[in-house]
């Protein structure tokens, strides 16, 4: 199936109210006349844990900053080196980046910008941050890499650093689609992002098109250690309040969707409950479409894209599936850019996929929903696969029942021990389908395993486990019988 994914892009402003166009010289924010606060981060998290996605939201930091370091570097605010963000700074800031670090599982860490627009040295605002879409070019080099340090100096304000565990965010949405698209060339918005840890971006390429950026609605190609795909708006404004797309998902041709804050949020509290069930109900009818799934993640939303891209597949007789994965590009293997592939079979009632084998080995993980299964393969070589399937009455053991929003690379398993090589996103918990177990053991310290619990007579066992790092860390759980 194609992935699916929204992306919401200006989280992170303290005021609302949209100042672009009314004296020329101010950013352009959200388009909503109020102070935001923690509320409006909820509904985000509600959709993500009822759904099982972790969403792609991009960050806006300049009045996150308590320092006032952004006067040093007049070129990022309205205000230049007069800039002074005391009227902002309150312990609601806290709370708010508490509660998005507390929820990496659901809500996604991305770069956006720093105060979204360009200020000159007579104050004058140019757009976009990244690159000058008013004048065709990009920004100096010195100029985006001092830009990148003021979004790590304000993280760090929150504790969000490397000194506390923390990584660089590993997505990026360019301010107003401003990227320079420059492959094979050291200048280019992609080499900067690739040297500060980003893997993935998104943007509208119809928007900059004498760069020469890759055709087609959902296109996109490699830049310098990224992968960077289209995305298009299908009739949200951004400035639209609980607003979805328009245009029906049949006709949507991009893979990831355009979205803003504003259109996640309600007229007034009493309003956003509706709001939040209509995204999860889209959610929910994404899923039940055959050719297409919700992706849990940003890594395996773009891996979906690759394979679909690039691997052939074919089920010429039931359960039998060839898998070429030849001509995936050496590129999707830098910088870790290639995750798992996904895989969806239709289901009756009472069914499941109860066998499934990857050139002989089992696969890692396995998912139902809306009538459907879900078969997580590990991250394919450049070479052929045979995948052998049933469908039975029972689930397959030992198998991970994927109902999170992390990432299942490999399970291994003999009569002694089973290992689990896994990337985790904040807190969550792990459902694995096992015989009893007497010992579990991580071998990274920073995925720690918070509890268990294990059903016998379904066999389940239960891990709730936390990562530290924001964006995600890596390690292998051990289950030792």
């Amino acid at each position: 199936p194609r992935a699916f994914a929204f992306a919401i892009d200006d989280l992170g402003w303290n005021i609302g109210n949209d100042d672009g166009d009314v004296d020329g010289v101010g950013p352009y924010r959200i388009g909503i006349d109020r102070k935001m606060d923690l509320k409006d981060y909820k509904p985000i998290v509600e959709v993500g844990k009822k759904v099982g996605v972790r969403i792609q939201s991009l960050f806006v930091l300049a009045e996150m900053d308590r320092l006032n370091i952004l006067a040093k570097h007049p070129s990022t605010t309205w205000m230049g080196e007069k800039w002074d963000n005391t009227k902002n700074v309150c312990n609601e800031q806290i709370n708010i980046m508490n509660y998005v670090k507390n929820n990496a599982a659901y809500l996604e860490f991305g770069l956006h910008g720093v105060g979204h627009e360009y200020w000159d040295a007579k104050g004058r605002k140019n757009r976009a941050e990244w690159y000058s879409t008013d004048d065709n070019k990009p920004r100096e080099t010195d100029t985006i890499i001092a830009h990148i340090q003021c979004f790590k100096d304000i993280m760090a304000q929150y504790g969000l650093d490397e000194k506390h565990g923390h990584s660089f965010p590993e997505s990026f949405v360019p301010c107003a689609y401003g990227y320079y698209w420059n492959p094979g060339n050291k200048n280019s918005t992609g080499k900067l992002l690739s040297d500060n840890g980003v893997k993935y971006v998104n943007t509208l390429f119809d928007y900059i098109r004498e760069l020469n950026p890759p055709e087609g609605e959902n296109g996109g190609g490699f830049d310098n250690g990224v992968i960077v795909v289209n995305r298009i708006n299908y009739g949200n404004n951004w400035y639209s309040l609980s607003s979805l797309p328009t245009v029906p998902l049949s006709e949507q041709k991009s893979d990831i969707i355009e979205t803003h804050w504003s259109n996640w949020l309600a007229q007034d509290n009493f309003l956003q409950k509706q709001t939040i069930n209509k995204f999860i109900q889209y959610y929910k009818m994404v899923q039940q479409q055959k050719d297409r799934y919700v992706a849990k993640n940003t890594e395996q939303f773009h891996s979906q894209w690759l394979y679909k891209k690039y691997t052939k597949i074919s089920e010429n007789k039931n359960g039998f599936v060839t898998i070429d994965n030849t001509n995936m590009p050496n590129e999707a293997y830098q910088n870790n850019i290639l995750g798992v592939i996904v895989l969806k079979v239709e289901l009756k009632k009472g069914e499941h996929i109860s066998e499934a084998f990857l050139n002989g080995k089992q696969i890692p993980a396995y998912f139902e929903e809306e009538g459907y299964g879900f078969m997580y393969l590990p991250i394919l070589k450049q070479q052929k696969y045979t995948l052998e399937y049933k469908i039975g009455k029972k689930l397959m053991s030992p198998c991970v029942y994927n109902n999170g929003t992390y990432n299942i690379y490999s399970l291994t398993t003999n009569k002694t021990k089973t290992e689990l090589k896994i990337k985790l996103y904040g807190t969550q918990n792990l459902i694995i389908s096992t015989k009893k177990v007497k010992k579990i053991e991580s071998e990274n310290k920073n995925i720690k395993i918070l509890s268990k619990n294990y059903d016998e007579q379904k066999q389940l066992l239960t891990l709730k486990v936390s990562a530290l790092d924001i964006q995600g860390e890596k390690g292998v759980i051990k289950l030792l019988y």
